[in-house]
């Protein structure tokens, strides 16, 4: 069922879409559904052509010519819970307006799914527009959203090798994850997978993950899935944790609420802290 909106919107064809385009060194390809290479050091450099009839878009609204209208991009990443702004850019009020769309995203604020959502963005309407022209500066026009996998076998964290002989943990494990104990700190910032130098079978898969082998796959799936037992075993154990609360987009809380419901979507948080 499409959504109501309380105000005059154009057809979809006012903007005629190109495909999302991937730069990497001196190529240009087209963004694919998923990007199995890609890890928390890839910047992705996209763009995209696009051509927007502005001035029939603004008369399909009810809007004066000189009301100021942008297309937007903002992206939003599964696993950090983040998003954010893209890029912006004007709209003339013509028809047949080629724009491109040219940002970067850096990878250490990514990860999963990655939506691309495109819109037509009313910033002001000008005096001398319809009673029933949209009129709050953000009234969404027109929208479209576009994913793309980012995973693959990649982690699903910044990873860092050390010694565990060094450090505090056991000698003999493969891996530790270390999360803050702060709910409203951002995740991204807060957890880092800690693989041990001295287990080179894990160390080796979790650095290849990018380009894994069969045998560094079958490692990948079970760090990720004791990772996300990891994640499930401290959203139960933490009595300050209530996914009930509305914590901030890309936070701790914000994750571990996430998992808690991708891991159990039909189990609330007590039953599972009661079946301890």
């Amino acid at each position: 069922m499409s959504r109501a909106y309380p105000y005059r919107r154009p057809p979809g064809d006012v903007v005629t879409i190109g495909p999302w385009l991937r730069l990497t060194g001196d190529s240009v390809d087209e963004l694919p559904l998923d990007l199995p290479d890609w890890d928390y050091g890839t910047v992705l450099h996209l763009k995209r052509p696009m051509r927007v009839d502005g001035l029939r878009a603004r008369e399909a609204c009810g809007l004066s010519a000189g009301s100021a209208v942008t297309l937007t991009v903002v992206w939003a990443a599964a696993n950090s819970s983040l998003r954010g702004q893209a890029w912006q850019g004007p709209v003339p009020a013509v028809d047949g307006a080629e724009l491109e769309i040219d940002f970067e995203l850096p990878g250490d604020e990514l990860g999963g799914r990655l939506d691309l959502e495109t819109s037509l963005i009313l910033q002001a309407a000008e005096a001398g527009s319809s009673a029933t022209a949209p009129s709050r500066p953000g009234s969404v026009l027109w929208r479209e959203v576009h994913s793309v996998m980012l995973q693959g076998d990649a982690v699903l964290f910044p990873l860092a090798v050390v010694d565990f002989e060094q450090v505090r943990y056991p000698s003999g494990a493969a891996w530790h994850l270390e999360l803050s104990e702060d709910l409203d700190s951002q995740a991204l910032g807060s957890i880092l997978l800690l693989a041990n130098k001295r287990r080179p079978v894990v160390t080796s898969a979790l650095e290849n993950a990018a380009d894994p082998t069969e045998a560094d796959r079958l490692v990948l799936s079970t760090v990720q899935s004791e990772v996300v037992r990891s994640l499930v075993e401290r959203a139960v154990v933490d009595d300050e944790f209530d996914p009930a609360n509305d914590y901030a987009a890309g936070t701790v809380g914000a994750l571990l609420t996430s998992v808690l419901v991708a891991t159990f979507p039909e189990r609330d948080l007590d039953a599972l802290r009661c079946s301890q």
